[in-house]
């Protein structure tokens, strides 16, 4: 296995716009980067789950992965469609919604159930990880490096969230239609 593939699309898959990291930049618009943090790593949590139970998951059928790819798909991009409609809704109208913290059980039940980061382990699995090792020690140590950088990824889309928030609140309809707009985009891209 290349090193650098694996970094290269680890490194490219966590820091592009997703549904978790878009989330995590609206919530930390909205409470701040301390203010989101329960949110944040219930999506945290949920992304070291995902990665854990996909990668036994993965290496227990990897033959059967491209059985069971399409039904992920499509339940993915119905999720991420429903999540699009409710950020494009205009929250303020009862002038104390944006004040509601998300919970960690929140985010990670969402993050569990996102597309985008269980195509992320199943791809890093199966194409970077599998093919080359066998060995449970190093597919810890790559499914670990995985896990840390799209945490780091998640955390920079949350400081970016509590970082402009003031201009994020400027901006708050143009704000919600871009983060639904890009939600949209995620769900035709599984498709892609």
């Amino acid at each position: 296995m290349s090193v650098l593939a694996f970094l290269s699309y680890v490194i490219v898959t966590s820091i592009t716009p997703g549904p978790s990291n878009i989330l995590m930049m609206n919530e930390a618009r909205k409470m701040g980067f301390v203010g989101s943090w329960q949110f944040s790593s219930g999506i945290l949590a949920g992304f070291a789950m995902l990665g854990i139970v996909s990668g036994v998951f993965t290496t227990g059928l990897y033959n059967l992965i491209p059985l069971v790819e399409p039904y992920f798909k499509i339940t993915g991009a119905v999720y991420l469609l429903y999540l699009a409609w409710h950020v494009a809704l205009d929250k303020g109208k009862n002038g104390n919604s944006s004040k509601i913290k998300s919970s960690f059980l929140s985010g990670f039940f969402f993050q569990i159930m996102n597309i985008k980061s269980i195509l992320f382990f199943i791809t890093v699995m199966s194409a970077f990880i599998l093919p080359f090792y066998q060995s449970v020690n190093f597919i810890i140590l790559y499914l670990a490096l995985a896990i840390f950088v799209g945490w780091l990824a998640l955390l920079l889309w949350s400081g970016f969230g509590s970082v402009f928030k003031k201009f994020f609140a400027k901006h708050d309809t143009s704000f919600r239609a871009i983060m639904s707009l890009m939600l949209v985009y995620s769900a035709i891209s599984i498709f892609l």
